[in-house]
């Protein structure tokens, strides 16, 4: 019996650290492709197949966002304040829109023409015009960023409006919702699954936005911080604003799955199903 029982414990055991190096392996799996990466980047640095001037070495790149640490802690937070408010602003406007047009037939067909004519239109293309509008700084990048992240948004919301099954209105319907009790209770609750996919895009696309405008338009933040760089042929701080450019989205849009785990669980158990 006890010999029994000790077999069981290690069988147990055993399990629990499969279980454990299955986890580790799931996480340091990410890695991988970054890890390659870095190398393929050295390769390319040190046997000149590029030239050299003109793409640094990965720990010249990392020394230099060390050296400049001050200097892209203030740029990323220029970018993140045009970044943040251009969001805040197309989520309102789109979701508030979306929702709209998605429960008007009437609205829906009249604005289909519209969508399709501006949806296209790059926000760099727009600066003289934003410039003239609101001049040079925060509310000119803030607007270009605001008006290319509403579109997924808009378009998602409109969707996810549009799919919200007939039953659950009829039941809503029966129980007296109407108007904006209907949609606050029902109709966004629905639709959040696909809203939420509209933001995410939203939020990578802002994000690019936001540094190519300050990149053009030299409004600040981590866009003016790679574009003197370059003017100054300081390539290695160039490609540490590059660099940190990319950690910012990458930490942005994990941050932002972290909280749609927790406001909407049945999103990601239906992704992962």
């Amino acid at each position: 019996m006890i010999r029994e029982i000790t077999e069981s414990n290690q069988m147990e055991q055993g399990k629990t650290l499969q279980r454990g190096r299955r986890r580790s392996y799931g996480r340091l799996r990410p890695l991988g492709g970054v890890v390659i990466a870095l190398l393929l980047w050295e390769f390319l640095s040190v046997s000149h197949a590029v030239n050299s001037a003109a793409l640094p070495t990965p720990i010249a790149t990392f020394a230099a966002i060390l050296s400049n640490a001050g200097k892209l802690a203030t740029a990323t937070l220029g970018t993140l304040e045009a970044w943040a408010l251009g969001i805040a602003v197309a989520t309102i406007a789109g979701v508030t829109i979306g929702t709209l047009v998605g429960r008007s037939q009437i609205a829906d067909a009249a604005t289909e023409t519209l969508v399709r004519m501006m949806r296209p239109l790059p926000s760099l293309a727009l600066i003289p015009i934003a410039i003239l509008i609101a001049g040079l700084g925060l509310k000119m990048t803030a607007g270009l960023v605001s008006f290319a992240a509403f579109w997924p948004i808009f378009i998602n919301a409109r969707a996810g409006v549009h799919q919200v099954d007939n039953r659950y209105l009829e039941s809503a319907h029966a129980l007296g919702l109407r108007g904006l009790e209907l949609i606050r209770r029902v109709v966004i609750p629905a639709a959040a699954p696909m809203i939420a996919s509209g933001i995410q895009v939203a939020i990578s696309l802002a994000l690019v936005v936001t540094v190519s405008v300050e990149l053009v338009g030299g409004t600040g933040g981590l866009g003016q911080f790679v574009l003197l760089a370059q003017q100054g042929n300081a390539t290695a701080t160039m490609f540490a604003g590059v660099i940190v450019g990319g950690l910012l989205g990458w930490a942005l849009n994990a941050l932002y799955l972290k909280m749609i785990d927790r406001m909407l669980p049945w999103k990601s158990q239906g992704e992962r199903s």
